[in-house]
């Protein structure tokens, strides 16, 4: 019996979001983008997943599926989000029963990452304008002209996700003295991925091929955590797009 296999694939967030980056895109219901859409889903279905994971908090997994199952009656209208447009799409051509919610959202005390940064541009303005003027606009997603498999490529391009997650080791570096007000964000952040990572073990199986619909931000760390488990096959997105 051979491990799990699972691809991940990093997306833009489709609707409004508190990321750092936002993907600038809109109307993905005209029928060109439906069409790109359909496309997107037509080449993940070659990976032939039988459990897809997705970047909801896993306390609203029922609900999730609840949804999902209204989907499947023609009683729920997709809305403008990768869950939705992807996920639920993706799962009903393969025929799968349930998706799977693997995100965390708890509150460990920390600072968000708007507060660390307001506290960078009045303290170190320095690194606030290190992140914000020179490794945001490397790293800001650039999709004018391209259909949503392109805009695909560019999120997971492996140079890209290993300058984002050079841009958090900056904010790791925001604080001064005792106080480590980056870290505070960043600890958290780490959490995150972490439960995300444990989430993804709870689903392997032998044999089974898990597919990991998720924000590109989480790419480079939950990758990391993946590979350094020894516990799964991680398949290359490219193959597919």
């Amino acid at each position: 019996m051979g491990k799990p296999k699972i691809l991940i694939v990093g997306t833009f967030h489709m609707g409004s979001t508190p990321d750092m980056m936002q993907s600038g895109l809109e109307n993905f219901l005209s029928p060109k983008r439906q069409a790109e859409i359909s496309d997107v889903i037509a080449k993940l279905k070659k990976f032939e997943p039988n459990k897809i994971a997705v970047e909801i908090v896993k306390d609203n997994e029922a609900e999730l599926n609840k949804s999902y199952q209204d989907f499947l009656n023609n009683t729920f209208e997709l809305k403008v989000n990768e869950v939705h447009q992807i996920g639920f799409r993706l799962n009903a051509e393969l025929k799968n029963n349930k998706l799977f919610a693997i995100d965390w959202m708890g509150d460990v005390g920390q600072k968000g990452i708007g507060e660390v940064m307001e506290w960078s541009k009045a303290n170190q303005p320095d690194l606030y304008q290190l992140i914000n003027e020179v490794y945001l606009p490397k790293i800001a997603p650039q999709f004018n002209g391209l259909s949503i498999s392109e805009i695909l490529k560019v999120c997971n391009d492996k140079k890209r996700l290993m300058l984002e997650q050079e841009m958090y080791m900056n904010v790791v570096r925001i604080g001064e003295d005792l106080n480590y007000v980056g870290i505070e964000w960043v600890r958290w952040w780490y959490q995150r991925n972490l439960t995300i990572f444990s989430n993804l073990t709870r689903l392997a199986k032998a044999d089974e091929r898990i597919l990991l619909l998720i924000g590109s931000a989480h790419v480079y760390l939950v990758t990391q955590f993946l590979s350094e488990s020894g516990l799964f096959e991680i398949d290359d997105l490219n193959v597919y797009i």
